[in-house]
């Protein structure tokens, strides 16, 4: 009788019913929410000169933007990690999801891409898909011969790539390349890439490889460097006798302050057309994202603390686990609206391939609050953020930062929007008024 009886918990555990609440003292963590970049991958594109080009990349399937075998094994490792924090095993650190994947209690999400795509797949078979998880042949996966011992195939949802203003910071916003384009002509922005130190560098690479960029595409030369560096750093050095580390780095360091300024991080308010150009950018790069988190939190705590019937309940009640895998400036969103992208990974000044930052939701069961608790990877950043004083941090900041960064509509309508939103408001209000004038004098 004890053993069926232990068989019985066993079970129940391993696919996620009963599984006992997880608690650090009074705090119950309720969900988690992670964003994580794709692992090592061939690059997007390169400059013309490069004597690395497409034909060069053979690996994922060949060509340009596909993941690497590395990159596979960098998402394989972080999944076992995150396994080693979040899933219900000896060693957990949270005994938080049930050791055999259920589909009830957590979601995968990727932007539409394949080095996106088979990051998740590689980051569940590292968290569900091993043999000795527990898993079992004929219920779980295919008990045939061909079949790999133990994997367990988990979907990945998907959107459209050019559209998604969640998880791809490069969709299709003219709003955004409207403010991007008055931020160039900030005095702030101007200066800096009038000064000697930078226009060096431009001027110097322009000569080297014959060949000029916008500042929102000056990121391909360092990309492409970056990576040829870990694939073919012998001979690029020995077919770019321009290449040398210290060069590389002044590039790099100008490509960082670009990518800062393309988030609104600029040393002074700039203010154009009577607009905080800063917030503005970080409205529709960071927005979206922070909304979406914001909401499926609130939603939860609706369901399950406030009563709500909402016909979304069932689902929300059971998910725990909802993932981002998407890109580096995906991830930067995320500190950037934080007020944390000092924490972006050295030595670049953004994430590198496989970094994750972590929101979680946690529950306080003595006095009925929600708190929230931030990671990088796996150190606990929370007491960065302005506001937070501890590990622990109460949900209202974190509303706060997502209601700051909401756009005025919904960013698919305003993405469109190529105007302040004073002269937008304005526009409206007119339209509304002529059409009570017409309306008027028809009658």
């Amino acid at each position: 009788m004890f053993r069926v009886l232990f068989f019985t918990i066993a079970w129940s555990w391993a696919y996620g019913a009963n599984i006992p609440p997880v608690r650090d003292g009074v705090m119950e963590l309720k969900m988690v929410h992670i964003v994580w970049r794709h692992g090592d991958r061939s690059p997007t594109t390169t400059f013309k000169a490069d004597p690395f080009q497409e034909d060069a990349w053979t690996f994922g399937g060949g060509g340009w933007g596909q993941l690497s075998p590395m990159g596979m094994y960098q998402h394989l490792a972080l999944g076992k990690k995150l396994r080693n924090r979040y899933v219900y095993t000896v060693n957990s650190t949270y005994n938080f999801l049930p050791s055999v994947y259920d589909q009830k209690t957590m979601y995968v999400r990727s932007t539409g891409i394949n080095r996106t795509l088979v990051s998740a797949t590689s980051n569940m078979i590292g968290m569900y898909g091993q043999d000795d998880y527990g898993s079992t042949a004929g219920t779980d996966y295919p008990d045939a011969k061909g079949w790999p011992r133990g994997f367990v195939p988990i979907p990945i949802h998907t959107v459209d790539y050019d559209s998604d203003h969640i998880g791809n910071m490069d969709s299709n916003c003219p709003r955004r390349e409207w403010l991007w384009n008055l931020a160039q002509q900030s005095d702030e922005v101007k200066n800096w890439r009038n000064s000697a130190a930078v226009s060096s560098v431009i001027d110097k690479l322009t000569s080297l490889v014959n060949e000029t960029w916008s500042l929102e595409d000056f990121w391909i030369v360092p990309d492409a460097l970056f990576i040829e560096q870990i694939y073919y750093n012998e001979t690029l050095r020995k077919k770019n006798l321009w290449f040398t580390d210290d060069f590389y780095n002044q590039i790099v360091a100008v490509n960082d302050q670009i990518y800062m300024y393309e988030y609104g991080i600029f040393n002074n308010t700039v203010t154009m057309q009577n607009m905080n150009i800063g917030l503005e950018l970080l409205k529709v790069r960071s927005g979206p994202l922070m909304n979406d988190m914001v909401d499926r939190i609130n939603r939860k705590s609706a369901c399950t603390y406030g009563g709500s019937k909402a016909d979304d309940c069932n689902w929300i009640n059971g998910l725990k686990y909802f993932v981002y895998s998407a890109h580096d400036e995906t991830v930067y969103a995320v500190l950037v609206a934080l007020g944390i992208e000092r924490f972006a990974i050295i030595p670049h000044g953004y994430p590198l391939y496989s970094a994750a930052v972590s929101v979680e939701y946690w529950r306080n069961t003595t006095d009925n609050n929600d708190y929230f608790k931030a990671r990088d990877d796996f150190s606990v950043m929370t007491s960065e953020i302005e506001g937070c004083g501890g590990d622990y941090c109460s949900m209202d900041v974190l509303i706060q930062v997502a209601k700051r960064l909401k756009t005025d509509q919904p960013i698919d309508q305003w993405c469109l929007v190529t105007e302040s939103s004073s002269s937008h408001s304005i526009s409206i209000s007119f339209v509304f008024i002529l059409a009570a004038i017409i309306n008027y004098f028809s009658l």
